[in-house]
């Protein structure tokens, strides 16, 4: 993904890898363990734990989107973690996330120059130790074994009981192949499943064919009309507020899109909005920040549909359980290069649906 000179916006889908979706391919995508742009300086726990329950969080999606200024975000990626207990979000949602910006230069000390061999490495340094489970800083070892690293004490309870470390530690003769299934397994209780993110500009075909006849939202919004872009609404028979019934019209056409991405050039004078998904909660200028290091203000670049809810395992039946309408990011317009400083915070806001919203999508059912 890159920024667009219009107002196009591009849609992601998540599909299952068909390889392993590692850093020297600059991958996109939902859950499993980050993919990190600088191998050698990754986050570590302290820096994404909850501000609710002090867990470490966990990868939501990472997004691989290269700019074209300045020159040091020649590389750039968004990584986004969350909480995965519901819980917390219920209680305090804007401490439950965590969004930073990475980027590098053309020329770095890990990535090849040869654009026709994006997959070939050129790390001089050596990268950091990551976490067994996560893959955050493993800035802790087995005090045993001297042979596994972990970001935090909970991973390494996790691994010793879930990932039966307590089993393999000092056993030489554990088959490696063993070892990593059980790894799997506990990453498997820990993370969230992994997906690439796949992506088609909206306007394309994704489906060829497509079955409309039953199409219970045609029946339903064919009594409001909601014309994409146009201010005006006629809302006679069916009560949902009007930015609800924009967003459904708006993606109908695409229903397993998970995220759409809308991120202008900088030199753009216009700022790109979301696509809201209903006409509360919305963020003020208050609530986003300039970026603290340039003092530029924060634009918005893309968003998370509650669609991504279906691909991780979510029981919304659970009292706890994740939920949200649309996540909504925020990043410097200027992308920013700050030295020495590796990870540059970055802005989420969570939008909800609204009641009627709610009721409405019941009705569908």
């Amino acid at each position: 993904m890159a920024a667009s000179p219009t107002t196009v916006v591009e849609l992601g889908f998540a599909e299952p890898p068909e390889s392993p979706l590692i850093a020297e391919n600059f991958p996109s995508k939902v859950g499993g363990r980050p993919a990190w742009l600088n191998p050698e300086h990754i986050l570590f726990a302290e820096q994404v734990r909850c501000g609710v329950c002090c867990k470490p969080m966990i990868l939501l999606v990472q997004l691989y989107t290269p700019e074209d200024h300045p020159p040091e975000a020649f590389h750039r990626t968004i990584y986004v973690f969350c909480c995965k207990n519901g819980s917390c979000h219920k209680i305090a949602w804007q401490q439950s996330f965590k969004v930073f910006r990475s980027q590098l230069p053309k020329n770095n000390p890990y990535w090849s120059e040869n654009e026709s061999n994006p997959d070939s490495s050129t790390t001089k340094n050596s990268p950091a130790k990551q976490c067994i489970i996560c893959g955050l800083l493993g800035s802790k070892m087995c005090g045993k074994c001297n042979q596994v690293n972990y970001c935090s004490k909970e991973h390494q309870i996790e691994h010793w009981t879930s990932g039966q470390h307590k089993i393999h530690c000092n056993i030489i003769s554990t088959s490696s192949s063993i070892i990593e299934e059980h790894n799997n397994r506990c990453r498997k209780l820990v993370l969230f499943p992994e997906f690439e993110i796949v992506t088609e500009q909206e306007g394309e075909n994704r489906n060829e064919e497509r079955d409309g006849d039953n199409n219970s939202l045609n029946e339903a919004s064919s009594k409001a009309l909601v014309p994409v872009g146009d201010e005006i609404y006629e809302n006679t028979d069916v009560d949902v507020d009007k930015a609800f019934l924009k967003f459904q019209k708006r993606i109908e056409p695409y229903p397993e899109q998970i995220l759409r991405y809308n991120r202008l050039e900088y030199e753009s004078e216009k700022n790109p909005k979301p696509l809201w998904v209903s006409d509360i909660d919305k963020p003020t200028a208050q609530d986003i920040n300039p970026c603290p290091y340039c003092g530029q203000e924060r634009t918005f670049e893309f968003q998370i549909l509650s669609t991504l809810l279906n691909y991780l395992e979510v029981d919304h039946l659970q009292q706890g359980s994740l939920d949200w309408g649309t996540l909504l990011v925020y990043s410097c317009k200027y992308n920013c290069h700050v030295e020495n400083i590796y990870y540059i915070s970055e802005i989420l806001w969570r939008q909800n649906f609204s009641d009627d919203g709610l009721n409405w999508k019941k009705d569908l059912k």
